[in-house]
């Protein structure tokens, strides 16, 4: 059970920094849903969306190779076509709107979707989630090994500044994705010894890594509010390695 005690204390961390958000959202006289970037919530976002390209940086600088460089370009343009096909961003931003008319004040509240999607990506995708699964998966014995924990630790302080800045703006669909969290860091864990050879063997891993650091500096762009981009159609680029890297190692 200790190796998935990163896991738990970054959910506590969402839930926490979820709390304060509201709080903030709640008390702040700026206006936090206005969008202005001169309120409290437009400056947190500007600066949530600049730690995410930091964020991201490590991803990107991780890759060993240029195989890798290539993989980690074609998985994130076929991503996109089947995101695009799908209309996965447009499917999710549809049911966030159906559950706002259902809301009170709907005029004035902001799309949970957009909320919850955006902070799971965030909590869930990069290099640091996967390292750390990898890492708290090898605290296997009958005592806490802090030294496994260290890189989800470090998320999950930066976790709690990003729940907070996100929760001030989408509200409490940003704390429903603790339960994300829990749920696919917990799986990451579990799997990680099992895939983890299989990852190494095919290559997998580093492109992995940085398809999802892509994928952060896209949503990076939107809440600094450089572009508006469709992140959700993103979402089937950070699998498509495992399946690129295996056409590959077959050919």
């Amino acid at each position: 059970m200790f190796q998935y005690f990163g896991v738990i204390i970054n959910t506590l961390t969402v839930i926490a920094g979820s709390l304060i958000g509201l709080m903030v959202k709640k008390y702040s006289k700026n206006k936090p849903l206005s969008g202005d970037e001169e309120s409290l919530s437009g400056k947190m976002m500007v600066c949530l969306g600049f730690c995410t390209v930091f964020a991201a940086a490590g991803g990107l600088v991780s890759l060993e190779s240029k195989t890798d460089a290539l993989v980690t370009v074609v998985s994130t343009v076929l991503g996109l076509l089947v995101g695009t096909f799908l209309k996965i961003d447009d499917r999710l931003n549809s049911a966030g709107d159906k559950i706002v008319l259902k809301l009170p004040d709907s005029e004035n509240t902001q799309n949970p979707a957009v909320g919850f999607v955006t902070a799971c990506l965030i909590f869930c995708i990069g290099s640091m989630t996967v390292l750390g699964a990898f890492e708290s998966a090898a605290n296997t014995g009958n005592a806490l090994v802090l030294s496994c924990h260290i890189t989800l630790l470090i998320k999950s302080m930066l976790d709690l500044v990003s729940s907070t800045c996100l929760a001030s703006k989408y509200g409490f669909s940003v704390m429903l994705s603790a339960v994300f969290v829990l749920v696919f860091q917990g799986m990451l864990v579990f799997l990680a010894g099992i895939i983890r050879p299989f990852l190494e063997t095919v290559g997998a891993l580093g492109s992995m890594n940085a398809t999802g650091s892509i994928v952060l500096l896209i949503i990076a762009c939107n809440l600094i509010g450089i572009k508006k981009i469709k992140t959700g159609d993103y979402i089937p680029a950070i699998f498509m390695p495992i399946l690129i890297c295996s056409i590959i190692n077959l050919w």
